[in-house]
C-alpha cells in the first residue's frame, strides 16, 4: 500500500475500531492453473499465468489482531486453492470527493485541486481452511453476535441468536459453508482524511462533508474529527 506518514495510522485501538466498523472486506490470492483441487483450470484459460481470485467476506478480527475469521460458501471454488498460502484482505471503509471550493486557502492563492478522502486497511496473512463443524459454528456465532450488537441500539428487539434456529437447520446450512482463518503477518491502516492540509483547509472540509446531502459525506466528516496516532 502506498501509505505516506501523515495518513498512517498505528494506533491499534483505532484499527480494530475500524474492522469492527467496517466488518467486510476482500479477499484476494493468487494460483497457479490447474490448482484448485478438482484438477480443472482457474480462471479464463487464456494463458497460464498465475489466476488472481477475489471474494468478498463478511469477518470478524480478533481484538489483538492476530486472526481474521469468516466463511466461504462451499460452492465457491476460491477456497480449494489457498489453504497454506498468503492473501490480502483489502478492508475499505467510507470514501468521498473533497472539492477545492471547501478550503479557505483557495481565495487566498487558489493553488488547490479536488483529491479523495478515504480509509483503507490492507490484511496480509497465511490462510487456514477449516471443516470442522464445531469451528464453523463458533466463527458463525462470534460473527453473528457482533452485527447483531451493531443493531441493538436502533433496534430493541431481541438480538437474534444462532441458537433460535432448528439445531438441525444449522447443521445443515454448516454443511454447505468452508471455514477460513487468516494469520495475520502484516496490516497496513489508512486514513488520508485531509491531514496534509492546513488546519483551516481541513475544518472546511469538514464543515463542506457536513453540508452534504449523502451520509457518506457525514461519516467522513465524523471521522476527520477522530484521534488519529
Amino acid at each position: 500500500m502506498y501509505n505516506p506518514p501523515a495518513f498512517a495510522e498505528h494506533d491499534r485501538g483505532q484499527i480494530v475500531a475500524f474492522l469492527h466498523r467496517a466488518a467486510l472486506g476482500h479477499l484476494i490470492t493468487a494460483s497457479t492453473p490447474g490448482d484448485d483441487g478438482t484438477g480443472d483450470e482457474v480462471g479464463d484459460g487464456l494463458n497460464n499465468g498465475p489466476s488472481i481470485q477475489a471474494t468478498a467476506l463478511p469477518f470478524v478480527v480478533d481484538q489483538d489482531l492476530t486472526r481474521v475469521r469468516a466463511h466461504f460458501a462451499k460452492a465457491n471454488r476460491h477456497w480449494r486453492s489457498i489453504n497454506g498460502s498468503t492473501g490480502l484482505l483489502i478492508v475499505p471503509g467510507d470514501d468521498t470527493y473533497v472539492s477545492p471550493r471547501w478550503y479557505p486557502s483557495k481565495a487566498e492563492h487558489g493553488r488547490v485541486v479536488p483529491t479523495w478522502n478515504y480509509e483503507l486497511v490492507h490484511i496480509h496473512g497465511t490462510i487456514e481452511i477449516h471443516h470442522d463443524p464445531a469451528w464453523k459454528r463458533t466463527m458463525v456465532e462470534d460473527l453473528t453476535d457482533q452485527h447483531e450488537a451493531r443493531i441493538s441500539e436502533a433496534d430493541q428487539r431481541p438480538a437474534w441468536m444462532v441458537s433460535d434456529a432448528p439445531s438441525g437447520f444449522i447443521d445443515d446450512q454448516l454443511k454447505a459453508i468452508v471455514g477460513i482463518e487468516v494469520t495475520i503477518t502484516n496490516l497496513e491502516a489508512k486514513r488520508k482524511l485531509s491531514q496534509n492540509r492546513a488546519e483551516a483547509d481541513q475544518y472546511g472540509v469538514i464543515d463542506g462533508l457536513a453540508r452534504s446531502d449523502h451520509s457518506v459525506d457525514h461519516n467522513l466528516a465524523a471521522a476527520m474529527t477522530r484521534p488519529s496516532v
